[in-house]
C-alpha cells in the first residue's frame, strides 16, 4: 500500500486510502474507526473513480459539491454502470459519457452534411441511408429498434404510425445506439428492461438531440428569437421536427443569453420534483437537482403534454426574480408519470438574445489590425501546397509559413487530417495552420474540405487562443477551393470559438458592394462601414 493508515488524517487522504485499500486491495481498513470509514464511503459511492491519481487530479470540493446539472464536464454524483456506457468510457480514456456521446454524434452530423444531408428538418431516415444502414417500417413494434446484421452493419426498424416529430426522434435515437461499439452484440430495444438500460437510453436521447438539431446550424435560428417565449419555442421546435425536451436542451446550449431549462416529474399530484437541469453559458446560478417546486407554483397545472403556464418567481435558490415558462411534456416510456419542462429566464434579461458574434469586415486577413496578440487561422491541404489567393498572399508576407508547412509534411506521424500547428511570424502575430483539406482537386464532385477535421482543428485553436489570450482573424476559410458550405463553416466557427469566448474577425478582401455578401444568419455581425481602403 502506498498510503499508510497512520497518514489518514483528513478527507482527501481518506479518499486516496479507501480507493487503494477498499477498491483495489479489498484489505487494510480494519483498524480505521468505522464511522470514519462510513463517512468516506458515502462520498466515494457517488463517483466513478478507480485510482489515486484520478482523485489527486481534482480538489476535494470538486467531488463533494451539492448539485450537478447535465452540462458539467464530469458528473461526480453520477455513477455510470451500464456495460455499454462503461465500455465507451474505457475507449475514451474515461471521458464524461455525456460529452463523448455528443462528440460522436457531432462527428456523424459533419460527415452527413458533407454528403449532402440538409434541413431543417433534418430527416433521420435520410441520415440512416447516408450511413448505409438498412431501414424498414415494422408496425409490430411500439417505437423503434436497432437490429445488428454484422459488425458495423445495422437495420433500424420503426413503427410508421407515430407522430412525425416522434418518428424522427425515434430513428435518431436508434442511430445513436450505433455510436456504442458493442451495439452489434444484441438487438437494442428501449422497451426491454427499461430500468437496466436507463443510462444507455438517456445517452441515446442526448445523441438523438444532437442529430435533430445540428450544432453548426441550429444556433443561428435559436439566436434569431427576439424573446424567449413559449410560442417562439414551440414554433422553432416544429420547424426542426424535434421533440420538445431535446429541443430545449439544445436551445440553452446555443443561445447567448442567461437562460436554463429544468425537467421535472410529478411523483404525485402535489409533488413536482426537478430531475435534472441544463444552463446556458450565461446563466450563473446553480439549480439543485431534486428541488421540489413550491406547491403554489402554476407548474402544477401542466400535468398533461402540451399544457402551458407562466409566472414570475424567486424561489429559494434564486438571487432575483425569474420568468418561468412551464410546458407539459411526454412521460418517460413505461413510467407514465407526468413531466414538465421549465424554461427559466431572468426577469430583467429583456435585451437581445445574442451579443457574441463573428465580426465580419472588409480587409486583409494577412495583416490583422488590433491590440494584443493575434492569431491568423489558415486551412491547409494534404499536398502542403499554399495554392493561390490567401495562401499565397500569406506566404509572401510571412515566408516561414510555407517553410514550416513543408517541414510539417515531412513528419508523417503528425501531418494528418485534423491536426494543426502554430507558427510565430511576428512578436504579436501567429499563424495557426489547420490540416482540413483533402488534396487540391476534387474527385467526382466531392468536397475537399473535411468538416470533422476542421472541427477538431478549431477546438484546438480555441485552446490556443484562450491560453495566449489572443484574438483570431481569418478569411472565409474552407469556402473557396476547398468547396465547403459557408453556412456549415460559420456554425463551426461560432460553436467552437465565439461561443467559447474567443473573439473572431473575418476579413473580406477588397471592397465589394454591400449586396455582394451578407451573412444569412444571426451568428455574424457584418460591419458594412468598414473598407479595405481604410486599412481595416
Amino acid at each position: 500500500m502506498a498510503l499508510d493508515k497512520e497518514n489518514v488524517n483528513d478527507s482527501r487522504s481518506a479518499l486516496n486510502f479507501l480507493i487503494e485499500a477498499n477498491i483495489l486491495s479489498k484489505e487494510g481498513i480494519g483498524e480505521v474507526p468505522q464511522d470514519f470509514v462510513e463517512r468516506q464511503l458515502k462520498l466515494i459511492k457517488n463517483f466513478n473513480l478507480k485510482s489515486k491519481n484520478e482523485i489527486a487530479s481534482h480538489p476535494l470540493e470538486y467531488f463533494t459539491q451539492g448539485s450537478v446539472s447535465i452540462e458539467t464536464s464530469v458528473s461526480p454524483t453520477k455513477r455510470w454502470t451500464h456495460k455499454s456506457v462503461v465500455r465507451m468510457m474505457e475507449e475514451a480514456d474515461y471521458a464524461d459519457p455525456i460529452l463523448e456521446i455528443k462528440k460522436r454524434a457531432r462527428e456523424t452530423v459533419l460527415f452527413a452534411l458533407s454528403k449532402g444531408w440538409s434541413g431543417p428538418p433534418y430527416d433521420a431516415i435520410e441520415l440512416a441511408k447516408i450511413l448505409e444502414y438498412d431501414i424498414a417500417p415494422n408496425e409490430d413494434i411500439p417505437d423503434a429498434r436497432t437490429v445488428p446484421l454484422s459488425k458495423g452493419k445495422f437495420r433500424i426498424e420503426y413503427n410508421p404510425f407515430q407522430k412525425s416529430t416522434r418518428l424522427n426522434f425515434s430513428i435518431g435515437h436508434e442511430i445513436a445506439h450505433t455510436f456504442f461499439n458493442d451495439c452489434y452484440e444484441e438487438i437494442r430495444n428501449r422497451e426491454e428492461n427499461p430500468d437496466i438500460n436507463r443510462q444507455l437510453e438517456q445517452l441515446c436521447n442526448i445523441g438523438a438531440s444532437e442529430l435533430q438539431l445540428p450544432y453548426v446550424i441550429f444556433p443561428s435560428d435559436a439566436n434569431n428569437l427576439e424573446d424567449i417565449t413559449i410560442e417562439g419555442i414551440l414554433t422553432l421546435a416544429q420547424k426542426y421536427k424535434a421533440s420538445l425536451e431535446s429541443f430545449l436542451l439544445a436551445f440553452v446550449d446555443a443561445v447567448d443569453r442567461p437562460c436554463a431549462v429544468m425537467i421535472g416529474t410529478f411523483w404525485s399530484d402535489d409533488n413536482l420534483v426537478i430531475d435534472y437541469s441544463k444552463r446556458s453559458p450565461r446563466f450563473e446560478i446553480n439549480i439543485p437537482n431534486g428541488f421540489k417546486i413550491p406547491q403554489e407554483s402554476k407548474g402544477y397545472y401542466c400535468n398533461a403534454p402540451g399544457s402551458t403556464q407562466r409566472e414570475t418567481v424567486q424561489w429559494s435558490f434564486m438571487d432575483r426574480q425569474y420568468d418561468m415558462f412551464f410546458i407539459g411534456i411526454s412521460p418517460m416510456r413505461r413510467e407514465r408519470k407526468p413531466r414538465v419542462a421549465v424554461v427559466v429566464v431572468p426577469n430583467d434579461g429583456k435585451g437581445k438574445l445574442q451579443n457574441r458574434r463573428i465580426q465580419i469586415e472588409f480587409g486583409d486577413a494577412t495583416k490583422p489590425k488590433g491590440k494584443g496578440l493575434k492569431i491568423i487561422a489558415q486551412v491547409v491541404n494534404t499536398s502542403a501546397a499554399v495554392g493561390f489567393g490567401f495562401g499565397r498572399s500569406l506566404s509572401m508576407n510571412y515566408p516561414e509559413v510555407k517553410t514550416k508547412l513543408k517541414e510539417w509534411k515531412g513528419n508523417k506521424d503528425d501531418f494528418k487530417l485534423g491536426n494543426s500547428q502554430l507558427i510565430k511570424v511576428k512578436p504579436d502575430i501567429f499563424v495557426f495552420q489547420m490540416l482540413a483539406q483533402k488534396g487540391l482537386k476534387s474527385k467526382n464532385g466531392e468536397t475537399l474540405l473535411d468538416y470533422p477535421s476542421l472541427q477538431s482543428c478549431l477546438a484546438e485553436l480555441k485552446e490556443t487562443a484562450l491560453e495566449l489570450n489572443a484574438e483570431v482573424y481569418m478569411p472565409l476559410i474552407g469556402s473557396g477551393q476547398a468547396g465547403g458550405k459557408w453556412e456549415i463553416i460559420e456554425g463551426l466557427v461560432y460553436s467552437e470559438l465565439v461561443n467559447q469566448d474567443v473573439n473572431v474577425t473575418i476579413y473580406l478582401f477588397g471592397s465589394p458592394k454591400p449586396d455582394e455578401f451578407r451573412p444569412r444568419s444571426t451568428l455574424s455581425n457584418f460591419n458594412l462601414a468598414s473598407t479595405w481602403g481604410k486599412g481595416k
